[in-house]
């Protein structure tokens, strides 16, 4: 990202791209660090810490409105040490204001506006306010900074030692049979029975709610827990969240319907969706599913692939400076791309209006332009039409094929380039689970290369870092890295067999361990050292905690090692936040489903085979399942598996046939030779028929 103005702030030289979009603002914004809490310290003055990130639609608005206004700089610059973090690079900081905006305010999200005292402590917080309430706040603040100093930091540091003790372990015991069910019940009396999801609006896609819901039925047969999932996602689909021209999942929509969505695109959406789909393939088959999973990976693949190996992490919401100007349609320009009967079909099954069927959040005004939005799910929207599902879905591809060309001749939204080690392992677990219910060779290439940047580019030793922009690896990474990359590399492992990713895997998990665990409180900080260094964060939100990932990569390295340390330090650590989890279990279902591959008879799954290629049918039997509570390893031929897993070393094919080892806790079954007999011995697919 090019800086193009004759007089740049002090933005100009930072790496985050969000931090760009402001470089020439006239306010003087600085960067965060200890350099500023420094000059803050000396000068005297309050921080004005604004905190967002690239594709942020309301970021944008209150930066036109206000950022970029002379009145407002000469009053932050002037009165303030102004401050941007680019919440993406900086999840520490971010969670560290937001802590305290949750525990002050109803109303929290981003732009974040926080100020602050020299040394960083918060007294006030707002999310987006307009430039008449932005001015008239700064110069009441300004005023009672100057008269009474020593009452605004008083107040400063009690919240401050309020959100310590807020950060502070919670200790309790579970029964994790109860929390599991308590999660259910909440999530059951928030679903919608109507458009799926959970809540009224705004709504989110929360794809790890949906994934606790699968492994609910899975434990339960609990139908109605497979049959919200499975709505949600219908109606997910079909609705304008869904880009059916170019693929993806936009962040939100504001509305319950799925139909009105802020239409940045997340890298972690991508990922957590993908596998949530992947999931209820292998359970349900529905093409339509397959179909949704195969546009987020060649959407994911055109838009998001850095040339250097890595994913970018997100598209804007604007382009041309306009929210979803890239995304929406005029009746003018759809009847002219398509034409005739294809016109006419696409006209009723999209919803299409000549007034537009896209409100203005604002206003609640018709634009004038229209979202593809078919609002039912693809096998009613079939019927309907006289079609089959595959008929409707080759439908949607060639419509899709004629606007994805003519959207291309529209000014693009902009790219946040950055690379961040914990996003792009989300998406690297994905594609390799892709690749194991699918058989796409293309998932796997990417989830391989992926992974290979991040060890050769983001990793130095036993360190990985946070954020990779302009060919240097910056930021050291925090628990969401250690954790989410360990958990990645377990996946790949599990795609490809190659040990190596394993070993890799464990080290950043033992190296995670020494530098997150506190032993003197027994809990996972987010991040070592400095101000932020007290911040607990282990409520799974938009995307799964560090912490919650933490506890998962722990459990499953126990199985694949056998190593009881692991395992014993996974249940440290949920007891340290236990209480947490027992007032508010519908917070933690990734975590909840982490859980439960140490709360049931999980499956060790050992493969021994004389070459991998013999047990290939085996392997593809296994991935091909839908088996939450299972870990795969292979021995024989050069495996070097056994330095890891010491159990497995005396496991061997018998009669020279691929064998499988069946254990439990440690504690193994017969083998059982050759793939009918392992397949036997497995039982029936777990799969459910809608209405059956």
């Amino acid at each position: 990202m090019v800086v193009s103005c004759e007089r740049p702030n002090r933005l100009a030289r930072s790496r985050s791209p969000y931090l760009l979009q402001h470089a020439c603002n006239p306010v003087d914004w600085r960067v965060w660090g200890s350099e500023v809490l420094e000059e803050a310290r000396v000068l005297g003055r309050p921080l004005f810490i604004s905190i967002g990130y690239s594709t942020c639609h309301w970021c944008h608005v209150m930066a036109r409105e206000s950022f970029e206004d002379a009145e407002v700089a000469m009053v932050l610059n002037g009165y303030f040490i102004p401050v941007k973090v680019d919440r993406e690079e900086m999840p520490d900081v971010d969670s560290f204001y937001m802590s305290y905006c949750l525990s002050v305010s109803s109303s929290c999200g981003w732009p974040l506006n926080v100020i602050a005292t020299p040394d960083g402590k918060p007294f006030y917080v707002r999310t987006y306010m307009s430039k008449r309430e932005l001015l008239w706040v700064l110069l009441q603040i300004a005023r009672a900074w100057q008269s009474e100093r020593g009452e605004v930091e008083r107040v400063a540091s009690e919240a401050l030692e309020a959100l310590k003790s807020m950060w502070a372990p919670s200790f309790g015991s579970l029964s994790f049979e109860d929390v599991f069910k308590s999660a259910y019940s909440s999530l059951s009396s928030e679903y919608d029975p109507v458009y799926g999801g959970f809540g009224s609006g705004p709504k989110f896609p929360v794809p790890h709610n949906i994934s606790f819901l699968l492994r609910y039925w899975y434990r339960f047969n609990d139908v109605e827990a497979v049959e919200m999932t499975l709505r949600t996602l219908d109606y997910i689909v079909a609705g304008g969240i869904h880009d059916i021209v170019g693929g993806g999942f936009h962040r939100y929509t504001v509305d319950g319907r799925w139909l009105l969505p802020h239409f940045e695109k997340m890298l972690y959406d991508q990922a957590l969706m993908l596998a949530t789909l992947i999931e209820s393939y292998t359970i349900v088959g529905d093409p339509v599913y397959r179909w949704a999973s195969e546009k987020i990976v060649a959407f994911t693949l055109r838009e998001l692939w850095s040339p250097e190996g890595g994913f970018y992490s997100a598209l804007n919401s604007e382009s041309g400076g306009v929210e979803g100007g890239f995304y929406t349609w005029t009746i003018e320009e759809l009847r002219e791309a398509l034409g005739g009967e294809e016109f006419k079909l696409a006209y009723r099954l999209f919803n299409l209006s000549d007034k537009g069927n896209y409100y203005d959040e604002a206003s609640g005004r018709l634009t004038g332009r229209n979202i593809l939005y078919i609002g039912l799910p693809l096998r009613d929207a079939s019927n309907i039409y006289g079609l089959n599902v595959g008929e409707l879905l080759e439908f949607i591809d060639k419509v899709s094929v004629k606007l994805l060309k003519l959207r291309e001749s529209r000014p693009k939204p902009d790219v946040d380039d950055k690379i961040l080690a914990d996003w792009n392992s989300l998406m690297i677990s994905s594609l390799a689970r892709t690749y194991q219910a699918l058989g796409y060779s293309n998932a796997l290439e990417a989830s391989l290369k992926a992974a290979r940047f991040i060890e050769s580019r983001m990793v130095d030793g036993n360190i990985i870092y946070h954020s990779y922009r302009g060919g240097e690896a910056y930021i050291e990474g925090m628990l969401s890295d250690y954790a989410s990359t360990s958990l990645a590399l377990m996946d790949v492992y599990e795609a490809t067999f190659k040990e190596h990713y394993l070993e890799l895997s464990l080290e950043l998990l033992n190296s995670m361990v020494r530098n997150f665990w506190d032993d003197k409180s027994r809990i996972f900080k987010l991040k070592r050292g400095g101000l932020t260094s007290d911040v607990l964060e282990p409520y799974d939100s938009a995307h799964p905690s560090g912490y919650s990932m933490a506890v998962h990569a722990l459990i499953k390295a126990s199985m694949y090692t056998g190593e009881p340390k692991y395992s014993s330090l996974a249940e440290e650590a949920v007891k340290g936040i236990a209480d947490r989890i027992s007032r508010a279990p519908s917070a933690f279902t990734y975590l909840l489903s982490a859980l439960d591959l140490k709360y049931r008879d999980s499956l060790e799954l050992v493969i021994a085979a004389e070459n991998i290629g013999d047990a290939e049918p085996l392997i593809r039997e296994l991935w091909t399942r839908y088996q939450p509570d299972k870990i795969i390893l292979v021995v024989g031929g050069e495996s070097g598996i056994g330095k890891i897993a010491p159990h497995t070393r005396n496991m061997v094919p018998v009669e020279g046939k691929p064998t499988l080892y069946a254990c439990k806790r440690g504690v193994c079954d017969l083998p059982l030779v050759g793939f009918e007999a392992a397949v036997k011995a497995l039982g029936a697919r777990r799969v459910y028929v809608r209405g059956g």
